[in-house]
């Protein structure tokens, strides 16, 4: 039963590795084409580079921090969930707001 524990754990977190790397790279596509395009004239950022583009950005400045130990492997799951999904959306949100006063 632990086996399969772990193997859904990792199927899980694969597939939420994968979405969010496509909506990063969506959120940057579209980030991109709202400021970098007009402002600097340059060439529009599909997804597929963009995809490509935050991984290298997410690496080379994602700071890990030591693990709660009083959280739960539960908690620190769902947070990174939640963070997964609103990072974007929050940078979408805010960079919608700001390209109309461009």
């Amino acid at each position: 039963m632990k086996a399969l524990a772990i193997f859904v754990g990792f199927i899980g977190a694969t597939i939420l590795m994968a979405v969010s790397s496509i909506f990063n790279g969506y959120a940057l596509s579209v980030l991109w084409g709202w400021f970098m395009v007009p402002t600097f004239s340059l060439p529009q950022l599909s997804v597929a580079p963009a995809i490509g583009l935050a991984m290298i950005v997410d690496y080379l400045t994602k700071q890990f921090e030591k693990s709660k130990k009083d959280e739960s492997f539960g908690k620190s799951i769902l947070k990174d969930i939640i963070i997964a999904i609103l990072k974007p959306s929050f940078a979408l949100f805010f960079g919608y707001i700001v390209h109309l006063f461009m």
